[in-house]
């Protein structure tokens, strides 16, 4: 068999542990078992001593980036080298700085802008100043654990930005994924044998969301309507969170080109899973054009919200000082705008199918079409929650 991406789609584990190698690059194999797949290196050395190297897992690289290392390390045993010895004797003295760069520089290109700012503060602010001088694989349970406490008591915390009483759950056990992340590229370098954030337990954090129902958007209308902001702008991003389900930095990038009103579809080019097409109703197109003909923006490249930063800046404040004042609105967060969309698509009777196509969600289903086709039933169904959630928050209080 060929290894290669068809091939690795296809795989799936049949209960046991298995090994399947590339019929034309000879000790190029891939190694599946029960929660991940990895491609792997067999080889003898010098000595005749099987050896086996990880390369890397086949959600982390391509199967054509795993053949090329492959060629690499076997090129290596054919000049008389042990790949896996040298591997070996280089983790020997790694320090956890050094294995937090080497992640880090490793990882960043697959993963998303803000998803590599909170790798950097995490490395900078929590890990090197912790654990950094410590040899990697001589790292324990009880040394994560105590870093995962003092996590927890905001010891790397400005005091400027300390509260009291206040436990940094959401810090701690994103660090700790950090960390975990870390170990498991040793692991899978053949840099080290365990992972030390193994069996370490997380804090649940207890935040306490809201999800608006028909009632609360009512209190939001009313709470907009209040608001002594009077920058139109940041008003009218908050009214399209709530209207389309889409995330915050969605809304505050948006461009005009990325909108098909005739379609009426987001096409945006990047999101957190992707290039998408995501649909919108007939509520949120009418606000968008009443939005573009006060506008009048030069060109499709201009942003829908042209001061984007101070934008998200007052719809914020407007979140902090206007909407939280209202009795069941303090929880109210912009992300919370995006469970509320789904929870009305729900209480409207569609279907998770049809929800998870309206916030882009993915399904690992037959029906996962529905999250990449934007169809007459997901625009007919973004028409009836938009419409539904512009009717209570324009609807006056009683």
């Amino acid at each position: 068999m060929n290894i290669n991406k068809t091939f690795i789609n296809n795989l799936r584990f049949n209960g046991a542990e298995k090994t399947y190698f590339d019929a034309s690059l000879k000790g190029f194999g891939v190694r599946i078992r029960k929660n991940s797949a990895s491609y792997i290196v067999m080889y003898r050395n010098v000595y005749g001593k099987q050896k086996k190297i990880t390369i890397a897992k086949t959600t982390q690289i391509t199967p054509s980036q795993a053949r090329e290392e492959a060629k690499q390390i076997l090129a290596l045993v054919v000049q008389g080298k042990d790949p896996q010895n040298d591997r070996i004797e280089k983790g020997k003295a790694l320090t956890v700085a050094e294995l937090a760069d080497d992640f880090y520089e490793k990882r960043k290109l697959r993963i998303k802008p803000n998803t590599r700012t909170d790798y950097e503060n995490h490395i900078r602010n929590h890990i090197k100043p912790s654990i950094g001088n410590m040899i990697a694989k001589d790292v324990l349970r009880g040394d994560i654990q105590r870093l995962y406490n003092e996590l927890l008591c905001g010891t790397y915390v400005k005091e400027r930005f300390k509260r009291e009483n206040h436990k940094y759950i959401a810090t701690a056990n994103n660090c700790l994924c950090v960390l975990s992340g870390m170990f498991e590229h040793a692991i899978d370098n053949g840099l080290m044998e365990h992972n030390p954030c193994g069996r370490i337990k997380k804090m649940p954090n207890n935040k306490r969301e809201v999800f608006l129902d028909e009632n609360g958007f009512r209190l939001l209308g009313e709470a907009l309507r209040q608001s002594t902001y009077v920058d139109k702008y940041a008003l009218n991003s908050v009214r399209l969170l709530a209207m389309t389900g889409c995330r915050c930095n969605e809304i505050m990038t948006l461009k005009w080109k990325y909108i098909d009103f005739q379609s009426q579809v987001f096409r945006f080019p990047d999101t957190k899973t992707g290039p998408q097409n995501r649909p919108f109703g007939i509520a949120v197109k009418n606000l968008l054009l009443r939005m573009k003909m006060e506008i009048r923006p030069e060109s499709d490249e201009d942003f829908v919200f042209p001061c984007v930063k101070k934008t998200a800046d007052v719809a914020k404040n407007i979140f902090k000082r206007s909407i939280k004042k209202y009795p069941g609105l303090e929880n109210l967060c912009a992300h919370a705008l995006r469970h509320s969309f789904a929870s009305m698509a729900a209480a409207l009777g569609y279907s998770d199918a049809i929800i998870a196509g309206l916030l882009g969600h993915k399904l690992h289903t037959v029906t996962n079409r529905y999250t990449h086709l934007t169809d007459k039933s997901l625009i007919r169904a973004a028409d009836v929650v938009s419409e539904k959630i512009d009717e209570q928050m324009n609807r006056l209080l009683n």
